[in-house]
Formats: structure tokens, sequence, C-alpha cells
């Protein structure tokens, strides 16, 4: 209701930011998997509830393995989306977790295209686009097929003296990619 007020367009939740991870002891979950998709599945159902009051959408996030343990790919969060009929939670599609989670970050893109409101980028060290190893261009090239005309931000930490020059290095890196 507050986003609202201020005229956002959308609120970003992941699952839990570091709540759990399996690759980390005690390698236990504090819940079951039923129980996890349950207590997510409430909060999210509200939150559509509101978002759809609200005219805003709400953004779920999938995070990589080492942060947490319930949304790891896109179509887990397309899960939670079908299954309890939400119309207005979107995905977030984040280049840094989707390189660590998705056999195909392309793949991923196209087969989530219907579902994806928001583009978080990074490279594949969290640093800023272009100073490592991603194929931006073959995942932009997705997203132009796709017709994806959403959000698209830099999450993303600099790598630089000058973190200025960085910032306008990488937006032509993305740029480059465009082509």
């Amino acid at each position: 209701e507050a986003l609202a007020e201020v005229g956002g367009q959308g609120i970003v939740v992941p699952a839990a930011w570091g709540m759990f991870t399996y690759r980390l002891p005690p390698m236990v979950s504090p819940r079951s998997q039923a129980g996890d998709f349950k207590a997510v599945s409430e909060s999210l159902i509200y939150l559509d509830k509101i978002a759809g009051e609200t005219g805003t959408k709400v953004y779920l996030e999938p995070l990589n393995r080492y942060q947490d343990h319930m949304i790891n790919l896109l179509s887990d969060a397309q899960k939670y989306i079908d299954e309890n009929e939400l119309e207005n939670v979107e995905i977030i599609a984040d280049f840094y977790h989707m390189n660590i989670e998705e056999d195909s970050i392309p793949t991923a893109l196209e087969e989530h295209k219907d579902s994806i409101g928001h583009i978080h980028v990074a490279d594949n060290h969290r640093y800023q686009p272009g100073s490592g190893s991603l194929d931006f261009k073959t995942s932009f090239d997705q997203l132009k097929k796709n017709g994806y005309n959403g959000f698209l931000t830099f999450e993303c930490r600099v790598r630089s003296e000058n973190p200025e020059q960085a910032y306008k290095d990488a937006l032509a890196h993305l740029k480059s990619c465009l082509i």
C-alpha cells in the first residue's frame, strides 16, 4: 500500500535471503519442503491480493543455492505462481543467480517469458557486466525474441578504481550485446 502511495510499480521479494542453505551445516532444513511451500505460498497469496488492490506487482526473485534453499530456479518461482493462481506476481530473472542455477540462461528466459517482469544484471562473479564471463548477447537476443520490455536493473558490485567509468563501460558492454 505504501509502495502505491509513492508511485512505485512493484516490490522485489526473495523467498528468504540467507535463511538456510543445504550447502552449509547443519544441512537439514528447519522446515519440511511442504512447510516451506506453504509458508511462502501464504505470503505470496497475501501480497498478490494487496498488489491487485493497489495496481502494483510483486517480483519474486529466485536465489542461488548458497543463499537460500526454497526458490532457486525460474521454474521454482513459476510453480508458486501457477499452483497459487497468482495474478500480480512476476519473476525476476537475475543473471547472477541464474548463472549458478540454470542449465541455460537463454532457455530459462524463453521457457518463462510470460512470467518474467524484472531482470537483474550482474556478471558471473556479481561484478559489473562485461568484467566476467557471462554471454549477455545470447541472453539479450532471447529477451528481444521474447518481446521483453520490462525493467532491467544493475544489481552488482563494482570492481574498479573508477566506479563511474566502470558503470559506463558496463552499460556500453550491454548496449553492444543488443546489436
